[in-house]
């Protein structure tokens, strides 16, 4: 059971960051998404480097969904990602969803009157009528029911949990307007070199070599201070060259350059590029 969450021509290693059936959903305006919902928290940004979407269509009518892991540690580095298309009327069905619920109405202000000193927060970006629609809220919030039907409030901060939890099982929503998943290849890859490694729990991690030209301590550039670890992006004919070493890797792979002395390896956390991702100025304030 997969959960729902959530190509370049050339090739590229960055020394700096940056960022089925029917009709396709329309990819009108600047946005290479034409939905996009996004969990925040008041946790380190390191912590949340490798948060992807909780749900995501393309513009081009994609719907990116990330596959299920074993539920054992260490589990794989980069976890599966699938992608199925998603037909105009599909879409549409999504956005009248959101109207019903009430989301399109008011300043898409959702949030609860008291919320959570440091929960969890959704923010929703949703193409309507050719325009983004922000839409914020408390992904948490729910309504308890004691007879059907069991309905929010519409334009209520229940409303905006509602619309969530139904965007995490998007075929349940669309039904046949959702084609059948096929494996995902991400535009790139987002990394972060140097971070703090996991707890090993007692096992040897083990020590992968780096598989691309550009050395390890040449790759990428401070997030921060110069001790901090740094942000590269990889790209094109580096990324298919990297996908192929991150397939062996787990969350406790170490990496060190070929030949280079194994104590030197460094931990690594990875990031699929979905469209429209810039982790590093969202979580880090660095330019692209």
């Amino acid at each position: 059971m997969r959960q729902h969450g959530i190509v370049v021509a050339v090739a590229l290693l960055a020394a700096g960051c940056s960022s089925g059936s029917g009709s396709p959903a329309p990819s009108g305006g600047a946005a290479p998404y034409a939905l996009r919902a996004t969990p925040h928290q008041a946790i380190p940004p390191e912590s949340q480097f490798t948060w992807l979407p909780y749900a995501l269509i393309t513009a081009d009518g994609v719907v990116v969904t990330q596959g299920a892991v074993p539920a054992i540690f260490p589990g794989p580095l980069v976890p599966p990602l699938f992608g199925a298309p998603i037909t105009e009327a599909g879409f549409n069905q999504v956005v009248e969803r959101a109207r019903t619920l009430g989301l399109l109405d008011g300043d898409g202000d959702f949030s609860p009157p008291d919320p959570v000193v440091g929960g969890l927060s959704g923010l929703i970006e949703l193409r309507v009528d050719g325009s983004m629609r922000e839409i914020t809220g408390d992904p948490n919030t729910g309504i308890q029911c004691i007879t059907t039907p069991c309905d929010p409030a519409p334009g209520s901060p229940e409303a905006f949990g509602t619309f969530w939890r139904e965007l995490g099982d998007l075929r349940s929503l669309v039904g046949e307007e959702l084609g059948a998943d096929a494996p995902y290849r991400p535009e790139g890859y987002a990394l972060l070199i140097g971070v703090t490694p996991p707890d090993d729990g007692g096992l040897d991690p083990k020590v992968l070599p780096w598989p691309l030209e550009t050395p390890l301590a040449e790759t990428g550039v401070p997030i921060g201070d110069a001790d901090q670890p740094r942000c590269a992006t990889v790209e094109g004919d580096d990324a298919t060259t990297l996908a192929a070493s991150l397939a062996g890797a787990n969350q406790l792979s170490l990496w060190a350059d070929a030949g280079a002395d194994p104590a030197d390896a460094v931990s690594i956390a990875v990031r699929p590029l979905l469209p429209g991702d810039d982790p590093y100025m969202e979580l880090f304030g660095v330019d692209a």
